[in-house]
Parts: C-alpha cells; structure tokens; sequence
C-alpha cells in the first residue's frame, strides 16, 4: 500500500466555496488537498455571442468581493467580466406592489455585482497555481473515511489515494458525500420547483438594475451582466409548470418570458442555451464534528431568489477561516471540537435567519389567496414608501 499522502487541511469540493476556503488557508501557511470529482475547468471563452456567457451566475455583495480582494481574487475578476449593479426592481406580477432600492439613496457606489461562476472560479484557480502549499487533484472522489482517531481524519480516494489530515471540510455541495460519510443528521425538504436558467438580450439597456418579478409560476429574476443589454435570468417554476415551458423553442419561451415582464416594460429579443435544476432546502443539523466541518452549500442550500446562498457560504468560509487559523497559530489541534464549535456559533444563527426569510418570501408570495395578495401588495407599496426601514432592509443585504 502507498504512503499517506498528509495535509493540514483536505477540502472536499473545488466549487467557489471549496477553493475560497482553499486559499484562505492556504495564505496562511497551512499545507492544503482538494479532492473534487469534476474535471478541471477551462477557462471562460472570449465573448462573441450569447453561447460564451455562462449561466449560472452569483449576486456577490461589496462584503464578498471584499473578501476575495483581499485575497487578490477581485482584482483578477476585475480583468474579465464582473457586472456591477446599483439598484433593484421588485414587484408583484399579480398586484400592484412594487419596491425599490438604489445606491444613491443608501450614499454607496454600487449594491453588488453580478459574476458568472466560472469567471470566479477561474481567478480562484490562478491564485491557487501561484500557492506551492495547495494540491488539487481531479477526477477523484471521496470514497471512505475514517473519524475514530482522536487527532487525525484518514480517507481513501475513488482513485486509490490515501490521505490523512487533521480536518476535513465538506464543500462538495447540497448531496455532500462528506456529510454523509461523517454521519450528520440533515433536514432537507423540496420546494417543488426548478429554476431555469439562461442569459437573455434585453431590447433595451438594463441600466445596471436587478429586476425581480413574483409571479404565480413562481419567482423570476434578471440579473444584469457586465454588457450594458444582457442579463442573466433565473425562472423558478412549479414542478407542473417548469417542464412543457422549458420543451418549447427559443421563441416561444420568449414569448411567455415577455408576457411575465410586460408589466414592467422589460422585453427580451434574444436568449441563450437554457439549463434547468431541481430547487431544495437543506440544513445541517450540526456543522461540525470533531475532526470535519461543513461549509457553503454542504451545511446549507437555500432557494436563489435572493441569490444570498455563495454570500452564505463566502461567510461560513470567512470564519471557519479565521477560527482554524487562529488555532493553527496557537498550535492548537485545527480539527479540535473547541475550535470548529466556535465556527458554527458564529454561522448557524445567520444563516437559520436567512432561510427563515427565504422561506417566507416563498410561501408569502406563492399564495394564490386573495386577502394574502393584497397583504403583500400592500407591504410591498408601504416599505417602498417608508424611506428609512427600505434602507435598513437594502443595508442588510449589502453584508
């Protein structure tokens, strides 16, 4: 049998979360391996035409990208395609309830920026070739694990590698083999709904504005990118409804998108190849063990009509972070119960809050009753009003 390969930290997952936290460790001067069961990206395609934008994008707030730029990750999404945002649209498709938010009102420059995953994964990527203390190696799986040692984690790979390290972190995402292999209890529920995704051309600029109608179908999204007219839209449909709208063609489906935003003054004139993924709530029951953590999507999965979940994890990765090093310059074991338990103190409270939120706005605006239409057309129509609670709400987001 080969030696053990040793590592400080073995991170399960190359996603945003997985190789932020990589990083983050890393420039610490900790030894680091990820394992992820994927190919390794290539680079984002020179932009000619609706087919070389990605459709999966993040809605990244100013404390995110402050994160990432401080690990000198901002500044290389920067040189390709980061679309900055400065106000938000939101209204009721079956009422007149309408709410807005600007930068100019809350006196910052911008709200956010709208990035495709794979430009962020790419800068992360970079950064992490320029770290001679981080390993990644691809088209692997984890496969065993085993938690019964006091100080140490030791695993076996699909491909027949063999590793040990002093913490495991999950960041392989909401079906997280990780957390199964380490026995955490997990509460998860479908919300009977897929989200279409896809990037559109607008006839019109979208004047760096996000746009959020809520719709009987569901919640529908358009999120500007960097060009002046091309968003990228996320259409969450009931599970009866996202199937024979998804098999129509490409004018077609136009055709009802337009119908959904006419109320607004939106039309769409071009869209790209669209995607389609099954929408789930998930939630750990604890983040932690001794020895393993869990951070991003593997703790928690939320619904993306606020597009908070990235911000979520960039959080958790931020503080488990910030807790391992600091144990790592104490010399205190990184994958101490003590250490990883502050970890979780710290995140689990603000993202039970976040899901709690999402949830109501779900439930709230996926009623088809009356009286609770007019409730939320009503509340829509008095926040907007009421200048300095909207402000307190915009604010929360920017965090």
């Amino acid at each position: 049998m080969a030696a053990a390969e040793s590592s400080d930290i073995v991170i399960v997952g190359a996603g945003i979360a997985g190789l932020s936290l990589a990083l983050g460790l890393a420039q610490q001067g900790m030894k680091v391996t990820i394992i992820e069961a994927g190919s390794q990206p290539s680079a984002p395609p020179r932009v000619s035409d609706l087919a070389g934008w990605d459709a999966r994008v993040s809605a990244l707030t100013p404390s995110s990208t402050a994160w990432l730029a401080e690990r000198g990750v901002w500044q290389e999404m920067e040189r390709h395609r980061v679309g900055p945002y400065t106000d938000m649209a939101v209204w009721d498709g079956a009422g007149t309830g309408r709410i807005a938010f600007s930068a100019e009102s809350l006196e910052v420059p911008l709200l956010g920026h709208i990035v495709e995953n794979r430009v962020t994964v790419q800068a992360l990527l970079k950064k992490i070739d320029e770290q001679n203390n981080i390993r990644v190696h691809w088209e692997d799986s984890l496969e065993a694990a085993d938690f019964s040692q006091h100080d140490a984690v030791t695993m076996e790979t699909h491909q027949g590698r063999h590793l040990t390290t002093a913490l495991l972190v999950g960041a392989d995402g909401a079906k997280s083999r990780t957390r199964d292999l380490a026995g955490f209890a997990v509460r998860t529920w479908s919300y009977h709904q897929h989200a279409i995704v896809a990037t559109v051309r607008l006839t019109e600029e979208h004047k760096k504005t996000c746009y959020q109608a809520f719709l009987d179908t569901g919640p529908l999204a358009l999120l500007p990118l960097s060009d002046s007219r091309l968003c990228s839209i996320v259409w969450s449909l009931d599970d009866h409804q996202w199937e024979p709208l998804q098999s129509l063609d490409d004018d077609a489906f136009m055709a009802q998108l337009n119908l959904a935003l006419a109320s607004n003054g939106l039309a769409v004139e071009a869209i790209g190849r669209r995607g389609v993924f099954p929408l789930r709530q998930c939630h750990a029951v604890d983040y932690v063990h001794q020895g393993v953590a869990l951070v991003g999507d593997a703790a928690h999965s939320i619904h993306p009509l606020a597009g908070q979940g990235i911000n979520l994890g960039l959080k958790d990765v931020a503080v488990l972070s910030e807790e391992v090093g600091r144990a790592w310059q104490q010399g205190v074991a990184l994958g101490s119960e003590r250490t990883l338990r502050r970890y979780q103190r710290r995140r689990k409270t603000d993202n039970l809050l976040m899901m709690s939120a999402m949830e109501a706005f779900k439930r709230g605006f996926g009623s088809t009753h009356p009286a609770i239409r007019v409730a939320r057309n009503m509340g829509l129509s008095w926040t907007d009003a009421a200048t300095p609670l909207k402000n307190w709400l915009a604010r929360q987001a920017l965090t």
